[in-house]
Parts: structure tokens; C-alpha cells; sequence
């Protein structure tokens, strides 16, 4: 959830205070610092800035959630949890630039690494499903949108499905 800057502080901070505990015979307290570094990098690697950058699209701050997740070096080292975020998020990206091969191919790898709520999948699905529309696979779309359907989602969710069945002609 932190910054890559504020993290980078946070290390260089718990390096410094440690060194300085070391140099005062501390040992214990050195190593609680050296710790404390170790698990913000292990972070840093392990969780990225994929909810940060979830959270501005939320928000619909596409070029702040395009520079986070861009952030992230290794995506592969992140959590299949964190993955299918990261993976979300590149999705509704690509959607937003009318990307649709690349939209439709994140869309899948976040729902194959397996999102957290059943919103997400039944809004990954309807994406997927506008997508197919737009393409003009009919029958995938209406795959997909049977997929979101079948997902507890919320109200706004509900109207978008509704929205896409007419014009599919359900």
C-alpha cells in the first residue's frame, strides 16, 4: 500500500537505525531494524502497488493507476491474489485504450488467478462479455454475461447486466 519512494525511505531509515544500533553494541534492536527492512522488500516484491493501483481506478485515475501498476518490475513474484488484480487492472486499462485483444487476454488471466469478491468476477465477466459484443462473438457474450449473472454482485453491477442483455437481445 505504500508508495515505492516511502518504501524506499522506510528501508534506508530501518538500515540506518540499525547500523547505528550495531555500532552501539544493540545487537537485538540492529536486528529488529534489519528485520523490519527485510519484510518492506520482501513486500515490495510480494505485493507491488497492484492495490494502489486498483483503488485509482476505482476512482477512475487511470493515468495514476497506469503508473502504478506499470511500478511493478516482477509481476510473476507477486501473490496469485495480487496476480489476478494486477491482471485486472491491466485489463480495464487496455479496455479504457480500446485495446481489446490485450483487455480480453488480462480479463481471463485475472479470473484464472482467481479474484477475491464476487463482484470483481461478475464484473470481469460482464467486461469480458462487452468485449466478445464488441467483437462479434454473440455467443461468447452471452456466455460471459450468464457468467456475471450467476455471481452475487452489487446493484450498479445489476444495471450493466441488465443494460448488456437487452442489447444482446435477452
Amino acid at each position: 500500500m505504500f508508495s515505492n519512494s516511502l518504501r524506499l525511505i522506510l528501508i534506508i531509515i530501518s538500515l540506518f537505525f540499525s547500523t547505528y544500533l550495531f555500532s552501539k553494541d544493540e545487537l537485538y534492536s540492529g536486528f529488529l531494524f534489519v528485520t523490519v527492512a527485510l519484510f518492506i522488500i520482501y513486500g515490495f516484491f510480494r505485493y507491488g502497488s497492484v492495490w494502489s493501483a486498483f483503488q485509482q481506478i476505482k476512482k477512475g485515475e487511470n493515468a495514476k493507476a497506469e503508473n502504478l501498476v506499470n511500478s511493478v518490475k516482477y509481476p510473476n513474484l507477486l501473490s496469485n491474489q495480487q496476480k489476478a488484480y494486477y491482471f485486472f487492472t491491466k485489463a480495464v486499462l487496455e479496455q479504457n485504450k480500446n485495446n481489446l485483444d490485450e483487455a480480453e487476454f488480462f480479463y481471463i488471466q485475472a479470473i484464472e488467478k482467481g479474484l477475491r469478491t464476487s463482484n470483481d468476477k461478475a464484473i470481469a465477466n460482464l467486461n469480458l462479455a462487452y468485449i466478445y459484443r464488441e467483437k462479434k462473438m454473440i455467443d461468447l457474450a452471452q456466455s460471459r454475461l450468464q457468467k456475471a449473472i450467476e455471481f452475487p454482485h452489487k446493484e450498479e453491477v445489476s444495471k450493466e447486466i441488465q443494460k448488456l442483455r437487452l442489447e444482446l437481445g435477452n
